[in-house]
């Protein structure tokens, strides 16, 4: 009987170990599938972490080859203005340089003497009657009453004249082709004639 007391507090003993082994077991599971869990946790945490910082640097990436592309683009127009900048002062050094040579060249022309007769007689008929409209203001008194009266009376002898000439221009221009067709028309109606007869 000791045999079999003793065997069942062995039994006994080791049932309770055996429980106790089994919680044990059972609570290094537990613990082992928790820390599986954590560690599946913290691995898809690493793994998110991972692909943002990859995003994070691709788009680190992409803004930094924006704005190396900006800069280069800045410095393209930077330097497009400079060139135009430097085109309009040449451009507009040149304009000077053309209204100088412009001036110039009409003082030339205005200095040289016409070789047209009518240009010449009426340069020639304007000096004369300046001359002419001068000497007789100068008769006339400064405190006389006739001399606002002689200034108003060459005004508009001035005027009349100017338009008198327009005139007799616009008259000539309108003339000059009519009685050239005319000249034409009767000549080739003499022609005409002559080849009948």
């Amino acid at each position: 009987m000791s045999d079999e007391i003793r065997t069942q507090s062995e039994d006994t003993v080791s049932r309770v170990e055996l429980n106790n082994l089994q919680e044990q077991l059972k609570a290094t599971r537990l613990e082992r599938d928790r820390q599986i869990f954590e560690k599946s946790e913290i691995v898809a945490k690493a793994n998110a972490y991972a692909k943002e910082r990859d995003d994070l640097r691709e788009s680190l990436t992409a803004a930094t080859a924006e704005r190396d592309r900006l800069a280069a683009e800045k410095a393209t127009a930077a330097t497009k203005a400079a060139e135009a900048q430097r085109d309009a002062e040449t451009a507009s050094r040149r304009a000077e340089e053309a209204l100088a040579e412009v001036a110039r060249l009409r003082n030339a022309l205005a200095a040289v003497p016409t070789t047209d007769p009518i240009a010449v007689l009426w340069a020639y008929a304007q000096e004369k009657t300046k001359a002419g409209v001068a000497w007789a203001r100068g008769k006339i008194p400064p405190d006389s009453p006739a001399l606002p009266w002689f200034d108003k009376t060459i005004e508009v002898v001035t005027q009349i004249g100017c338009m008198a000439i327009k005139a007799a221009d616009a008259f000539i221009r309108w003339a000059v082709p009519k009685a050239i067709e005319l000249f034409n028309r009767g000549k080739a109606e003499l022609e005409a004639r002559m080849e009948k007869k």
